[in-house]
């Protein structure tokens, strides 16, 4: 995991345009999940049993990585189906998945798996 510094300067850092965010991000970045959501996910694949997730990052509320950074996440605790988005928590982080890699994590939608 990459860790940056938080910055000095109290201003708001300037995120990425909003045209290089794909629109699937967009879209899931203007639900209400009714939870803490810490970042949301593109190109998801599954890695091995199921433990946790890769894909390109987004939105990380903890500035922990740039958005279209790839990441994998730690082990994943549970997932489960919030409009029709699949959210996967792990034990610090909760990530929405707003489309799924080529071959989809092995054809869609942990909710129907």
């Amino acid at each position: 995991m990459v860790k940056r510094p938080a910055p000095l300067s109290t201003y708001k850092i300037v995120d990425v345009s909003p045209s290089a965010i794909p629109s699937t991000v967009a879209k899931a970045m203007q639900t209400e999940f009714e939870l803490e959501i810490t970042a949301y996910l593109s190109s998801v694949e599954y890695g091995p049993h199921e433990l946790f997730l890769r894909g390109v990052v987004f939105g990380d509320r903890e500035r922990r990585f740039d958005d279209g950074d790839p990441i994998r996440t730690s082990n994943v605790v549970t997932y489960e189906e919030i409009q029709d988005y699949v959210v996967a928590r792990t034990l610090n982080s909760t990530y929405v998945v707003c489309d799924w890699a080529a071959g989809g994590g092995r054809g869609g939608s942990k909710a129907q798996h």
